[in-house]
């Protein structure tokens, strides 16, 4: 490999070392194929020096590198809302559903156009590439109850891997900041529905994958952005999309001040049906996924401790815990079962 300054690279050749930004924030991961906009954002962020592959060095082409990196990603993301059961087998309709969708998703992460952009995404921030993974399979889940079609699932798969491409268009530190905006950061930021949109009709995407870029965070009250759209003015992929958008946004605490534990979150869902959320699309998404896979050792309100036993009877926010330890820590001779179906009054706390 070889070491070069921001002025010496061409486009087509290859990072050797991932680059970092003064904050120890990845700017562009080992492996990346430079193009000119890259080799001008190097400069922008006054990068000294980058290590490139040279014509001694072994590479692997990045977009297939990228393309299995996203598709493995995916199906854990899919395994986990529609998880196996204690045998680690998925039986009758997860089993349906588990293949069914793993099969969209083969078809929306290997196209293409869609696939061109994943370097993009991950070079937004440490978040987002991820989070488009979890948009797009929970999109998808969403999509199969409303029975969509296998041609209308596959774009509303490649909807949601797309919807935040306009973040590329953000300055970072936009992007990067919890605290409150500006007036004109705040306009900076939601700028990037209206980027996104010029970007994938740029690329000839179809008009209904740009709009979900454009109105993901349009409200159903009329309350978001970026045209202050209502009801079904929404376009049902943006619908969709927006509300898998906030699921993930909030258990990751990626934008939001406070991290949700996912039944807090699907509790903010439910209250905010008819709200910002078409309530139809927030039953189809809290009745359709596991939020606590089987095995996930819980603390409960009780200062218990407990293993999640069944999430097939009762689904995600409230599952069946079986608990083996006490508020003290003892473990108990004779763990007992505890349905939080039933049991109004309590609820996980965090997840160990």
């Amino acid at each position: 490999m070889k070491q070069l300054i921001p002025d010496n690279l061409e486009p087509g050749m290859v990072l050797a070392e991932t680059v970092f930004a003064a904050n120890g924030r990845v700017l562009l991961a080992e492996g990346t194929k430079l193009t000119r906009e890259l080799i001008d954002r190097l400069k922008e962020m006054q990068i000294l020096t980058v290590f490139v592959n040279d014509e001694n060095t072994i590479s692997v082409d990045p977009d297939d590198v990228l393309i299995n990196r996203v598709h493995s990603e995916a199906l854990q993301v899919l395994g986990h809302f529609l998880p196996a059961d204690i045998f680690g087998e998925r039986l009758g309709s997860v089993k349906d559903r588990y293949d069914s969708l793993s099969g969209i998703l083969d078809e929306v992460i290997t196209d293409e156009k869609v696939a061109n952009l994943y370097l993009d995404l991950r070079t937004v921030d440490d978040n987002t590439l991820n989070h488009s993974i979890t948009v797009c399979v929970l999109s998808l889940i969403m999509g199969d109850v409303f029975k969509l079609d296998r041609e209308r699932l596959v774009q509303l798969g490649k909807a949601a891997m797309v919807h935040d491409i306009g973040k590329k268009a953000v300055p970072g530190e936009i992007i990067a900041k919890k605290e409150d905006r500006t007036p004109e950061e705040s306009k900076a930021y939601e700028d990037h529905t209206k980027h996104g949109y010029h970007i994938l009709r740029e690329m000839e995407f179809d008009v209904s994958i740009a709009r979900a870029a454009l109105y993901h965070h349009e409200r159903w009250d009329g309350s978001g952005y970026i045209n202050k759209l209502a009801g079904e003015n929404i376009d049902l992929f943006s619908r969709i999309v927006a509300v898998a958008d906030v699921y993930d946004d909030v258990t990751r605490g990626i934008s939001y001040k406070q991290k949700y534990l996912p039944h807090e979150a699907m509790e903010f869902l439910y209250g905010a049906g008819n709200i910002y959320f078409d309530a139809r699309v927030v039953k189809a998404f809290t009745g359709s996924i596991f939020a606590y896979p089987l095995g996930s050792i819980v603390k409960l309100s009780t200062g218990e401790i407990g293993i999640v036993v069944n999430v097939q009877k009762t689904m995600a926010p409230r599952p069946i815990v079986k608990v083996f330890y006490d508020k003290a820590n003892n473990r108990l001779d004779y763990p007992r079962q505890v349905d939080l179906s039933e049991e109004k009054t309590l609820f996980i706390t965090k997840i160990l």
